[in-house]
C-alpha cells in the first residue's frame, strides 16, 4: 500500500509537471554561470586558475542536462511508473511480491548510501574554504587570514567587499547543483532496480516450472534445496498445469522487457541513454581536470583534500552510471541461466516448442548503453578511467 501510495503521489506530480519547482531548480543552476566570467577575466592570463575554474561550470552543466532530460522525457517516466505500479498491483497477494519486496528494500539501501555519500563529500568541500574565515573570527589577528570563494567568481563589484553575500550564493548554488545529479542519478537506479526485480521472478518461476506449489520455496535461498524436485513423474493433468506456467513465465519474461508498446528495456534506455553519454563526457573532463588540480595542490592541504575529494566523486559517479547497466545484464543473463536449467525432459512434449522459444528470446541480453556509444558496464568503468587517466597525463605535462 505504501508502495502505491507514493507511486500515485509521484504520478501527480507528473501530469502538473511541477513548472514552478522546475523554473526554481533550472534559475539557481543558471545563476550559478557567474562563474563563465570569472573563467573569461582569466582566460589568457592565469593557466591554474582557468583550470580550477571549469569542474565547477562542467557540474553545472551536467546537472542542467540530466535535469532537462527528465523534464523532456515526462511520458515515458510515466509510462514507466504506471509499469511499476500495475506489476505491484499484480503481485500484491502472490508469493513473488517477496521478491519485489527484497529489490524494493536493496534500492533503497543504494539510494541512502549514494545520497549520503554525496551529501558528505559535498558537506566536506563547502567547509573546507571557511577554515580561514572562522579562525579569524575565533582568533582576531593583525593580519586577517585571506579569504577565498569557492571558486573563481565574477560579479562586477568588490568581492572582498560583499564577500559573504557571494559566498552564501555560490554555496546555496552549489548544493542545488548537488542535490539535482542526486535526484537524477537515484531516479536511474530505482527504474533500473524494478527491472532486475522483474527479471528474478522470471529466474525464481523457471527454476520451479516443474514443482506446482511454489508458495513455501519462495523463501529458499539455497538452490540444492531443489534437488529433491528432480526427477519427478508428472500425471496427465499436472502436465497440462506445468505447460500453462511454462507459457506464464514466457509471458513474464515479456512482462519484465515489455511496458505498454515498447519494450521496457528500450524505455529505460530511450530515457536515460542521451543523458548518461553527456554525464560520462563530463565527467571524464571533470576527473582529468580535477586530477591535474589535485597535484597543483599538493602544497597546500585543505585545496588538495578538497579537489582530491572532488577526483574522487567523479570517478564514483561513473562508477554508479555503468553499475546498473552491468546489473541488468547480469539479471537479464541469469534468466537464460535458468532457462538452461529447466528440466525440460519432464514437460510434455507440446511444451517443447514453447522451451525452444524461450531460450532464444532469453539468449539476448538487455542492456543500457551511452547513446548507442558503449553499453554501461564494468569493463566500460575500466576503459573510461584509462581514457581520463590519459588525457589526465597529457594536460599534467602542459602545466
Amino acid at each position: 500500500m505504501a508502495n502505491e501510495w507514493l507511486i500515485s503521489v509521484i504520478l501527480r506530480l507528473v501530469r502538473t509537471k511541477t513548472r514552478v519547482k522546475q523554473k526554481i531548480n533550472i534559475t539557481a543552476c543558471l545563476n550559478n554561470l557567474d562563474e563563465l566570467r570569472g573563467l573569461y577575466s582569466v582566460w589568457g592570463v592565469d593557466y591554474d586558475v582557468v583550470i580550477e575554474c571549469m569542474p565547477p561550470i562542467i557540474s553545472i552543466f551536467l546537472s542542467l542536462s540530466m535535469y532537462l532530460n527528465g523534464i523532456f522525457n515526462m511520458n515515458k517516466i510515466k509510462d514507466v511508473l504506471l509499469f511499476t505500479k500495475h506489476n505491484c498491483n499484480y503481485y500484491m497477494n502472490q508469493p513473488e511480491n517477496i521478491i519485489l519486496k527484497y529489490y524494493e528494500i536493496q534500492g533503497r539501501k543504494i539510494m541512502l548510501y549514494y545520497s549520503s555519500y554525496v551529501y558528505m563529500t559535498l558537506l566536506i568541500y563547502l567547509l573546507l574554504p571557511t577554515i580561514p574565515v572562522v579562525i579569524d573570527v575565533i582568533i582576531p589577528s593583525n593580519h586577517s587570514q585571506e579569504r577565498n570563494f569557492l571558486y573563481k567568481l565574477d560579479y562586477g563589484v568588490d568581492s572582498q567587499q560583499y564577500f559573504y553575500y557571494i559566498s552564501i550564493h555560490s554555496y546555496v548554488g552549489t548544493a542545488v547543483v548537488a542535490n539535482l545529479i542526486v535526484a537524477c542519478d537515484t531516479t536511474y537506479m530505482l527504474y533500473s532496480q524494478h527491472a532486475y526485480a522483474l527479471f528474478a521472478i522470471v529466474c525464481y518461476q523457471l527454476k520451479t516450472v516443474h514443482i506446482l506449489d511454489t508458495g513455501n520455496l519462495i523463501n529458499l535461498k539455497n538452490s540444492y534445496l531443489l534437488e529433491k524436485y528432480k526427477n519427478i513423474e508428472l500425471l496427465p493433468e499436472e502436465q497440462k498445469a506445468v505447460c500453462t506456467k511454462l507459457f506464464n513465465c514466457i509471458k513474464e519474461h515479456q512482462n519484465a522487457i515489455e511496458s505498454v508498446f515498447l519494450t521496457y528495456s528500450n524505455v529505460l534506455e530511450s530515457l536515460f541513454t542521451k543523458s548518461i553519454l553527456s554525464q560520462l563526457f563530463c565527467n571524464i573532463t571533470c576527473l582529468s581536470i580535477t586530477g591535474v588540480e589535485t597535484v597543483m595542490k599538493v602544497g597546500n592541504v585543505g585545496d588538495m583534500i578538497r579537489f582530491g575529494l572532488f577526483t574522487f566523486a567523479q570517478a564514483v559517479h561513473i562508477f554508479f552510471i555503468c553499475l546498473p547497466g552491468q546489473r541488468l545484464v547480469n539479471h537479464s543473463e541469469q534468466v537464460y541461466a535458468a532457462a538452461c536449467e529447466v528440466m525440460w525432459y519432464t514437460l510434455p512434449k507440446k511444451c517443447h516448442s514453447l522451451y525452444k522459444f524461450l531460450l532464444a528470446r532469453s539468449s539476448k541480453s538487455s542492456k543500457i548503453t551511452a547513446y548507442k556509444v558503449a553499453p554501461m558496464t564494468m569493463e566500460t568503468f575500466l576503459a573510461i578511467i584509462q581514457t581520463a587517466m590519459s588525457y589526465f597525463t597529457v594536460l599534467l605535462s602542459t602545466t
